[in-house]
């Protein structure tokens, strides 16, 4: 073979090499698609009638989603993989943004074998602020967990925290999406 060929191949076997090295990570492996377990989820709160599967759109971006319309808590038990995240994008769907309202507290709490621990907690609401017209995707580390079978709580309140309490459930469309347990 001539020289030139020769250093062409080194030259591609160079670039091959430092794209492996420099690429992302990658999504991961999904090892719990809440939504596929949203039948064996270990808890529905206030009644299983209160959530529904759904394809979701928000900003253009459609996504399998739950959809909540009023306070409530999903509870799921799952495995932790090595490594393993939680992500979930976080929204109320487009018809809620025009509907006065003061929004959706989303909370995110992890029990393992101890009270839970709350994760998250963010305010949504896409009528006081246009920036809250979007998926909000969250993604939480769950490393710490490996190994262990745990429960994640995935609850929403109809009004953000007040004096006195308020249960404003005007334009409460709220939308859990594509939630999945993923080993990285």
């Amino acid at each position: 073979m001539k020289r030139p060929a020769w250093l062409l191949i080194g030259v591609v076997l160079a670039v091959v090499v430092v794209w492996f090295a420099l690429r992302p990570s990658g999504d991961g492996r999904v090892v719990a698609d809440l939504i596929d377990e949203f039948p064996s989820a270990v808890d529905r709160r206030p009644s299983p009638e209160t959530f529904e599967v759904i394809r979701a759109t928000i900003a253009g971006d459609t996504r399998e989603a739950i959809l909540t319309r009023d306070s409530s808590r999903l509870v799921y038990r799952v495995e932790v993989p090595e490594d393993g995240e939680l992500r979930v994008g976080l929204g109320l769907l487009e018809e809620a943004w025009t509907t006065p309202g003061d929004g959706v507290l989303f909370r995110i709490l992890i029990g393992a074998g101890a009270p839970p621990e709350e994760v998250l907690n963010l305010v949504i609401d896409p009528y006081g602020n246009e920036g809250d017209r979007r998926w909000h995707d969250i993604s939480i580390d769950l490393s710490e967990y490996s190994g262990e079978t745990i429960d994640i709580f995935l609850n929403t309140n109809a009004s953000p925290p007040s004096r006195p309490p308020v249960n404003d459930t005007a334009g409460d469309l709220a939308v859990w999406g594509a939630p999945a347990v993923y080993a990285r």
